[in-house]
């Protein structure tokens, strides 16, 4: 058995919700500084009447706030991979604005990735009326329970408009607490997850070539760094679509996967508010979502907004561990970044 299945990942990236969700260090507010130059930089960028892409961060300056995302970025990244920030306002602003705004702290955390076939760089989430479990269907175009998961990019960040009239909470996992905590109770499974698993290809799922050409690993690691990928709706779709089956030992690695990223005790909980901006590391953090009820009212019904991003250092990445880049290859964004 390999030397990594051997060793606990000690790293402030393998937290357990129970042990941090009485603190509030990873909860990051912003000061009336910090929102002055916001609402400066977005009235600099609506004077030039640039649209998304345009928005970089010589554009969208932010001469103190910058320092502090500089240090979100270093956590995020590096740390305990994400940062909860609040206090921005979004009920005051139109929300093409807070798109804007939500646009502009992106650029100084990494360039952003296409999320869709239609190359769309910031994403809706809010139900479209449509059914979770489609072969067509994206789980974040419907008010279903998302399981845990990760998405195609570097650093996912997620910003409330509005919350829903019930249900909607987020939940957030370290991918690297559930490794530890398997290697130490279930260590059958670490080969299982690190050879993975094929998936289905949504662009291509009713095609005559719907899945992946080779496994793709849940956990890979190089010099020491483990990174997660898993999206079981995805490995379970291939299944379906090539009727192929699951063995039994590779369906127990996979409930065991669900079963602690739901256990209370290693995932953490989040109501994100109007105005909250959740920023994790997609390669260390799982996440989920419940189910929610929404207003009657269209304008009042939930809606986050969403950015994939790719960072400017990449992270180690084993071989066999293909790359984030969005959706597709190639996809990330040419945009108005300066270096």
């Amino acid at each position: 058995m390999s030397d990594v299945y051997q060793q606990t990942i000690d790293h402030p990236s393998a937290w357990k919700g129970a042990d941090i969700q009485d603190a509030d260090d990873w909860i990051h507010h912003l000061s009336k500084q910090d929102l002055d130059e916001l609402d400066a930089a977005l009235r600099n960028v609506r004077a030039l009447g640039l649209d998304l892409p345009r928005i970089g961060r010589e554009t969208f300056p932010l001469p103190t706030l910058s320092a502090r995302l500089a240090l979100w970025s270093e956590e995020i990244e590096r740390g305990r991979g994400f940062v909860l920030v609040r206090g921005f306002p979004a009920q005051n602003y139109a929300p093409d604005d807070v798109e804007a705004v939500f646009w502009g702290i992106g650029t100084y955390l990494g360039l952003p990735v296409t999320q869709n076939p239609k190359g769309e760089l910031m994403g809706h989430v809010k139900d479209y009326g449509r059914k979770f479990g489609n072969l067509d269907v994206r789980g974040y175009e419907t008010n279903a329970h998302l399981p845990f998961h990760t998405d195609g990019c570097d650093l996912v960040g997620l910003m409330c408009l509005r919350r829903a009239k019930s249900g909607g909470r987020s939940s957030i996992v370290s991918a690297l607490a559930l490794h530890n905590e398997i290697r130490e109770h279930h260590p059958e499974f670490l080969p299982v997850l690190y050879r993975g698993f094929y998936y289905i290809k949504r662009e291509a799922a009713m095609t005559d070539d719907p899945v992946t050409a080779a496994r793709i690993p849940v956990f890979g690691q190089v010099d020491g760094v483990v990174s997660c990928r898993y999206v079981r709706a995805q490995i379970e779709a291939a299944n379906t679509r090539t009727g192929t089956t699951l063995t039994d030992l590779e369906r127990a690695a996979l409930d065991c996967m669900d079963r602690l990223a739901a256990d209370p005790r290693f995932h953490l909980d989040m109501d994100l508010q109007p105005g909250d901006m959740q920023l994790c590391n997609n390669y260390t953090i799982l996440h989920s979502r419940t189910h929610f009820e929404d207003w009657p009212e269209p304008e009042r019904r939930r809606h986050m907004l969403r950015l994939w991003l790719s960072c400017r250092q990449r992270r180690p990445l084993a071989a066999g561990f293909p790359q984030h880049n969005g959706y597709g290859l190639g996809q990330i964004a040419e945009v108005a970044f300066s270096a």
